[in-house]
């Protein structure tokens, strides 16, 4: 059973949309107008929302806007039920979580199919099931603190659901951050072995896999099918965002944290690998670069210039100290554990707090 909201000014065609999929086993919610659906979205986060798009004071490109600019509901899925008229601009405009388009009037038939197969292809669990909110840490240039933002997202999760870091890279930077080695290696995975045998704790609630060469997809797959049940929150390692592992991996994840830095190289670099990602489908509002902002290092370009440069997309910030960078990795630590009062630690503790109400 999914919590589907329902977002139309007819009341006759709330109370129609809400019969069918009730009596499909979900559990719908109703909105009247945008404002309204807006709250229920960031009160009872829904697994879905039914849109239609003429609606009085805020109609529903006004609520497609604000959702993409609230991370809480950047990601939310959405099926766009309206007339024929409406949805060539929404359809021109592809909104990157608009899932599907239904025009009035619709069947009960379609109704019930669309909505599951949306479900479905985002990964919403049946009643009972187990499910993981998935994330990626990725550099677009080496060196971009990928491993530090990793290994801190993961830790802080591990206070709220059990997390598990998954280090598909191929180097063992993920066991390594935490003062581990890699307990698998790529000849067991080839010979069949469980992958469930390479993970280590690395403290209470955290479950951190790691291995020594670079995995190929079909092995990345059986990773991701034996692993991803065994917590609510799981953190992906997948190396170099354009290479075939990370085709594998990202397409899973409903956050892809992409960091760079603001030199030159960097900069070209993040909009290649922008553009190569949405090349094959992962976009905004999925993939959030996050300028990786060294405070020791002087900065050419406020945070607008650096939007511009990346043609205009919302960006993150996250203030790194290279001095507490560097303790961290000497410590094995997670580097917002070095200074928790710290820019760092502040930014790591505002990503954990957008994350735990998507379980």
């Amino acid at each position: 059973m999914a919590r589907l909201l329902i977002v139309d000014d007819d009341p006759d065609a709330r109370r129609l949309i809400g019969l069918v999929l009730r009596r499909a086993g979900h559990e719908p919610l109703y909105a009247e107008d945008g404002f309204r659906a807006l709250e229920l979205m960031e009160r009872e986060q829904p697994d879905l929302v039914i849109l239609d798009l003429m609606l009085p004071g805020m109609d529903g490109f006004e609520v497609l806007e604000a959702m993409r600019q609230r991370p809480s509901l950047a990601t939310m899925p959405v099926v766009v039920l309206t007339a024929k008229a409406q949805l060539e601009p929404i359809v021109e405009s592809k909104p990157m979580n608009v899932h599907a388009y239904l025009t009035k009037p619709v069947s009960a038939e379609t109704l019930v199919r669309t909505v599951q197969e949306v479900l479905t292809e985002v990964r919403i669990p049946a009643s009972g099931e187990r499910w993981a909110l998935e994330i990626a840490c990725v550099e677009s240039w080496p060196g971009c603190a990928g491993e530090l933002l990793a290994a801190a997202l993961a830790a802080a999760l591990a206070e709220h659901a059990p997390t598990l870091l998954i280090d598909v890279e191929g180097n063992g930077r993920g066991a390594f951050v935490f003062d581990l080695e890699p307990r698998m290696s790529l000849e067991e995975l080839e010979a069949g072995v469980d992958p469930t045998r390479g993970l280590g704790a690395p403290r209470e609630g955290l479950q951190v896999w790691s291995v020594d060469r670079p995995l190929g997809p079909a092995l990345v797959d059986r990773v991701a099918e034996q692993l991803t049940s065994q917590a609510r929150f799981v953190v992906w390692m997948p190396g170099e965002p354009l290479g075939p592992v990370a085709a594998r991996v990202l397409p899973r994840c409903q956050r892809v944290l992409l960091t760079f830095e603001s030199h030159g190289p960097g900069l070209r670099r993040a909009r290649a690998v922008l553009r190569g990602l949405e090349g094959i489908g992962i976009g905004l509002p999925a993939v959030e670069p996050v300028w990786v902002r060294r405070w020791a290092v002087p900065e050419p370009w406020t945070e607008a210039q650096i939007r511009h440069r990346l043609n205009d997309v919302p960006i993150r910030t996250w203030p790194v100290d290279p001095v507490t960078a560097y303790r961290a990795l000497q410590e094995g630590r997670p580097i917002h554990e070095i200074e928790p009062e710290s820019p760092t630690a502040r930014r790591i503790r505002e990503w954990v707090a957008e994350l735990v109400p998507l379980i």
